[in-house]
């Protein structure tokens, strides 16, 4: 068994400017039980949790197949946030300046081709593409009182299959596929 996720992987400039953010973040007082490993950071486009050695195979061909129907995909930075119920700490993207409807797009795409492959129970919830900076709030942030990060702009050409694992005790997301982003391009 193997606990997979399908996301986007981030440029390399951006690990240090958001290991920055969240160093700044942490000096003005959000307090978290743990913060992102910034070489970890990524977008998720759908969590699968844990699947069995044997349906790789499956899901390797769902990604495959949803990368030919998104080209590759805009993404800005946008302001900070935080989900409440699940004290995570995120930073989001901001819609004008990001290729949603790609996102909104690949999601739907990627949950089709799997759920057209296995019966896994996918989650249901609303999509939101965002970057975890920081899990276990220890309190509410008022985020509106926190400015929105200088922005970065990249242009995303694959869709990756990660594995979320532990090796020796630290949390690892080693790519399991890779799958070029070959759709239209608008």
């Amino acid at each position: 068994m193997r606990r997979l996720f399908f996301g986007l992987e981030l440029p390399d400039e951006w690990r240090d400017e958001l290991h920055a953010l969240q160093t700044s973040l942490k000096a003005r007082h959000v307090e978290a039980g743990a913060w992102s490993n910034p070489k970890l950071l990524h977008i998720t486009v759908l969590f699968l949790g844990m699947v069995s050695d044997e349906d790789e195979e499956a899901i390797a061909e769902a990604g495959r197949r949803a990368a030919e129907q998104v080209g590759p995909i805009r993404l800005t930075t946008g302001a900070l946030g935080q989900f409440s119920r699940n004290k995570v700490f995120w930073l989001g993207l901001l819609r004008n300046e990001t290729d949603w409807d790609k996102l909104a797009l690949l999601n739907r795409a990627v949950k089709e081709q799997v759920l057209e492959r296995l019966a896994l129970d996918l989650d249901e919830k609303h999509y939101r593409p965002h970057i975890t900076l920081a899990r276990k709030l220890r309190s509410q942030v008022d985020v509106e009182r926190l400015r929105a990060p200088a922005k970065l702009t990249t242009l995303v050409p694959n869709l990756i299959l990660f594995e979320s694992t532990r090796i020796d005790g630290q949390l690892q997301y080693p790519v399991r596929a890779r799958f070029e982003l070959r759709g239209p391009e608008n």
